[in-house]
């Protein structure tokens, strides 16, 4: 499932094909995607909603950033 991201007004943010949350605080979530981790940063920021079925997450607060990681590769060879 590829991941959207939607920013509005840097006050709310949605993304879709979330297939967890890593961590969160009020001012850093970071969520893994099938494309990849993804780290948003802000002050204030609240989950409103999170679907592990669905993989939409909805987030408030104000957004500073948001920052992707590459998935890694999975490994090949005879130590996987």
């Amino acid at each position: 499932m590829a991941t959207d991201i939607t920013v509005k007004s840097r006050q709310s943010l949605t993304m879709t094909g979330v297939s967890e949350v890593l961590g969160f605080d009020s001012d850093f979530i970071t969520a893994m995607t099938d494309d990849g981790k993804v780290e948003i940063e802000g002050e204030n920021l609240k989950i409103l909603s999170m679907s592990s079925e669905t993989g939409n997450l909805g987030i408030t607060g104000r957004i500073d950033g948001v920052f992707f990681q590459k998935a890694k590769p999975p490994k090949k060879g005879l130590f996987k």
